[in-house]
């Protein structure tokens, strides 16, 4: 590989950003390394370097950060060990990128963690505050969610026949992972950047009528009936402090992706 191109990390490589990423920063003449917990697939991209790593141990790290000029912190983990792999891995892994000596470190974040009080998001916080008080040049891009959790939220609340439960009044404003790759690769173009302004989706939807585009989408028939939810999380996504706005970045529709995933 010649010296003048730049390799870049992408931790959670295989999620669905670090999916949308890739090619991506292939594209803009980047050497892509990406880690994941499991080791590389028979089949992987001989393009793709691969750096099995363990964020609950930090096993493989070092290795993983060596000749890195630029991470794409991805890695997260929303519902199972969430304070040890977003806070403490995260920890760990700016501490790889302070003795490796990084030249960018770009973290997304979600739109409303400061605001919304539940336990995710004060993990992805707390892992904001870590990395704003490293010694490694830093860049934070906030998004709201994506158009596949979406996709993935409302396929589990229409698992029963005829009837869907769905919460009828919070306040999504979803972006497609495409376009926050777009946004992320343009970031490292631009160097570090410290709070870059939030990214959104094109418009603040209810979540009844995301459900009931998304039925359509999928030839199901269902008659939905609310869900309520209690508490102070649900009452922010209520008053959509998740979302944004002011900064509708994107500009595919979740009815458009609905279209191209569900043809």
């Amino acid at each position: 590989m010649s010296n003048n191109i730049k390799r870049v990390l992408i931790t959670g490589g295989t999620g669905d950003l670090g999916q949308a990423l890739t090619p991506r920063l292939q594209t803009a003449g980047y050497q892509v390394r990406i880690t994941s917990r499991r080791p590389a697939p028979a089949d992987k991209d001989p393009a793709i370097e691969w750096a099995q790593v363990n964020f609950l141990t930090g096993e493989g790290m070092t290795e993983a950060v060596a000749g890195v000029h630029t991470i794409i912190h991805a890695a997260s983990s929303p519902f199972k060990n969430v304070w040890e792999i977003d806070v403490e891995g995260t920890r760990r892994l700016v501490a790889a990128a302070e003795t490796a000596g990084i030249e960018h470190f770009l973290y997304i974040s979600i739109v409303g963690i400061d605001k919304i009080p539940y336990r995710y998001y004060e993990a992805k916080l707390a892992a904001e505050k870590i990395i704003e008080q490293s010694s490694v040049p830093w860049s934070i891009l906030r998004a709201t969610q994506f158009y596949n959790l979406i996709d993935m939220v409302l396929e589990g609340l229409t698992k029963l026949p005829l009837i869907a439960f769905v919460p009828f009044n919070l306040k999504i404003q979803p972006i497609e992972t495409g376009e926050v790759a777009d946004r992320m690769v343009a970031s490292i173009e631009a160097g570090p950047g410290g709070h870059l302004p939030d990214i959104a989706g094109p418009k603040v939807q209810r979540t009844a009528e995301l459900a009931r585009a998304w039925l359509k989408a999928r030839g199901r028939r269902r008659l939905m009936l609310p869900l309520p939810l209690f508490g102070k999380t649900a009452t922010g996504f209520r008053q959509g402090l998740n979302t944004a706005p002011s900064n509708a970045y994107g500009r595919i529709t979740f009815s458009e992706w609905l279209e191209r995933k569900y043809p």
